[in-house]
């Protein structure tokens, strides 16, 4: 199993300025000014220093190991630097209860919500605050309380149970 899920801060603006879609040209209304906060960038780059990968690679990439064997691969370009960083991706090639609970720290450290690219668009985060935060952009959030939530939820044989 590879896939990669989506990282974005629950601190949504309703600022917008005007942008050029780079893909289409056209002129659109683009939301500004959501990023993570210091205290949730420090405790996100602790998370990853805990997790064995202080530094990104030369494209921002971050990649932690797990005693399990397991990696992920964390593109978090402008954590360290960019005032505007919002959130990245994860890239995994599979799922363990440790990445899980990796995930699931990650999301609590930035105040990120959980988009995984899977069947059946949802979007996961790990508080009932975060949840109102997006309930404008994304209603339907479900809060999960631990990681064996995300775990249950990413595993498709325990998504049935």
């Amino acid at each position: 199993m590879s896939f990669e899920i989506a990282f974005q801060t629950c601190n949504l603006s309703y600022k917008t300025e005007e942008i050029v879609n780079p893909f289409t040209g056209e002129t659109i209304e683009a939301p500004v000014g959501e990023c993570v906060t210091e205290d949730e960038r420090r405790a996100v780059s602790r998370l990853l220093a805990t997790a064995g990968a202080p530094h990104a690679d030369d494209f921002g990439c971050y990649t932690p190991g797990f005693s399990d064997g397991s990696s992920a691969e964390v593109f978090f370009d402008g954590l360290s630097g960019n005032p505007e960083f919002g959130g990245g991706t994860v890239a995994l090639r599979g799922i363990s209860e440790e990445i899980c609970r990796f995930l699931y720290e990650l999301a609590a450290a930035g105040n990120f919500a959980i988009l995984p690219a899977m069947e059946g668009d949802f979007v996961l985060v790990t508080s009932a605050k975060n949840a109102e935060r997006i309930a404008s952009r994304w209603p339907e959030a479900t809060v999960i309380d631990s990681p064996d939530d995300l775990h249950r939820i990413l595993i498709p044989d325990h998504r049935a149970n």
